[in-house]
């Protein structure tokens, strides 16, 4: 039977409901189970390519003061310690570290990392500047911090759609160099890139101890689900898989922004705001729109009229705002080997067979309208410019590993999807940049039912030669009971030891 629009969301949906039910049988039960299902022994073989777990979206209680279901989660660590991964990864959410302006509270999080030390697992650390909920896999709510959430909403300063519908994801770009938001203490005032800095800058001196070795990379948070992108297509707002999704640029900082662009490149008034052949319908598709409906050669969109120029411009913007991030994470963490960054970028890989990448350029990956050059190719150009200056460790982070071709495609033509291609062209972006690359699989799993994904991530792990192109890292979501049961980390360790 040929998957339905809304397949992508359906099959992430039933693995975290899959999840929370077991979470209903309660903490007691779950450790038990582990009891019962003891993880491989001996010494396991490390493959050559690192492996990273996803920790659990609520790895620490509701207060940040220490780890949730304690005993049963260090199970689960002893568990993947056992199998030869090299660590776990976890969101250090925002919402909760610093629930009043300047007071940081990392202790949930200092009190994961004791027990990965003692277990010689590795961290890679997310700063995660968004909300948890409304989006594919998100099974628990954190949000915003409302002191830095209700300021940027009365300014304008959080992301909006055409119809004024107001995403509270993250904070938009257009707030980076706003100073509209509580200093230290309530003193002052700080703009969206201080209070970045601020936040990384209270995490690197509670666990000084642990950089560079426990804590061995920094994933910085840059707009939705943490990824380098706009928040274009959104489950809460009503979006299925294959749909285009909506231009995130009509909050009052963007539309600002684009309007001074306009008028500083000489361009006419109307291209100050967002071009009305834009997409309405969140679930469109590329013909649905006159700004993606035609981009074949010597097409008006491609050679400079409104529609390039826009696109080109988010783009750009989009660009800056990560550098700067980037550039305050460097600014927050001492130099030391040990201690790289990453970049996480998404896997949007549905209409980027279309010439239009329509997908892609809603989230802010639009191609160069001179030169068809894919975005992916500035994007690790940023990187590459921002890690050199830094004299830093910057790590290109791709998702959605474990699709191929044909997964995507029969069924399911509409969707123009191609996400094997997608990331060759990554790929090679990074191979040209001298960039590492690292990745993820998109959806979850389960181990011992899913051979063909982790055998197509294993053919991912492997670049064109020893060098830049290889996978340098690969992290799998998400560790749960499911994750940790025998079957499943007897299956991890015959894998890890292919790599």
């Amino acid at each position: 039977m040929a998957p339905s629009q809304t397949s992508l969301a359906a099959v992430a949906a039933g693995s975290f409901a899959a999840g929370a039910a077991a979470w209903a049988l309660g903490g007691k039960r779950l450790l038990a189970k582990l009891k019962e299902e003891p993880a491989p022994t001996g010494p396991a073989q490390k493959g050559r390519v690192p492996i990273f777990v996803m920790m659990p979206l609520d790895t620490v209680t509701e207060d940040g003061n220490s780890v949730k279901d304690l005993a049963v989660r260090k199970a689960w660590l002893q568990g993947l310690a056992k199998s030869g991964v090299q660590g776990v990864m976890v969101d250090v959410w925002w919402g909760l570290c610093e629930t009043k302006p300047g007071q940081y509270n990392f202790a949930g999080y200092l009190e994961l990392c004791k027990i990965l030390k003692g277990l010689g697992l590795k961290l890679q650390a997310v700063m995660s500047f968004h909300q948890c909920g409304g989006n594919v896999g998100d099974s628990v709510t954190i949000p915003v911090p409302s002191w830095a959430l209700e300021p940027a909403r009365a300014a304008g300063l959080l992301y909006q759609d055409r119809d004024a519908r107001v995403s509270e994801d993250c904070l938009s770009l257009s707030a980076d160099k706003q100073a509209i938001f509580p200093g230290k203490g309530g003193a002052g005032k700080r703009d969206a890139l201080t209070l970045y800095k601020d936040y990384m800058a209270a995490f690197a001196g509670a666990f000084a101890p642990f950089l560079g070795t426990t804590v061995v990379e920094i994933q910085v948070g840059m707009g939705p689900c943490g990824e380098l992108r706009y928040p274009s297509y959104q489950l809460s707002q009503g979006w299925n898989y294959p749909g285009t999704g909506l231009i995130m640029a009509h909050d009052a900082g963007m539309q600002k922004m684009l309007a001074e662009a306009a008028k500083s490149a000489g361009k006419p008034g109307a291209f100050g705001k967002v071009p009305v052949s834009a997409p309405t319908d969140t679930c469109g598709s590329p013909q649905s729109c006159a700004l993606f409906s035609k981009v074949g050669a010597g097409d008006a969109h491609r050679t400079g009229a409104h529609g390039a120029f826009f696109l080109a411009w988010y783009h750009s913007t989009l660009l800056a705002h990560g550098e700067a991030v980037l550039r305050a994470a460097f600014s927050a963490f001492p130099k030391m080997e040990g201690l790289a960054y990453s970049v996480k970028v998404s896997g949007i890989h549905w209409h980027c067979m279309h010439p239009s990448r329509a997908a892609e350029a809603c989230a802010g990956y639009a191609p160069s309208p001179e030169t068809g050059t894919g975005a992916y190719l500035g994007i690790a150009k940023m990187l590459r410019r921002a890690a050199k200056e830094a004299n830093a460790h910057v790590f290109f982070n791709f998702t959605c590993l474990e699709m191929s071709n044909v997964s995507q495609g029969p069924g399911m033509p509409q969707a123009d999807s191609s996400p094997e291609d997608l990331i060759a062209e990554v790929r090679r972006a990074c191979v040209q940049e001298s960039v590492p690359l690292c990745g993820e699989n998109a959806l979850q799993f389960g181990l011992p039912e899913s051979p063909w994904a982790l055998s197509q991530i294993a053919t991912q792990t492997r670049g064109w030669a020893s060098g830049t192109d290889r996978m340098h890292a690969v992290t799998l979501l998400r560790l749960d009971d499911g994750f940790a049961r025998k079957s499943s980390l007897v299956t991890l360790r015959r894998w890890l030891a292919t790599l």
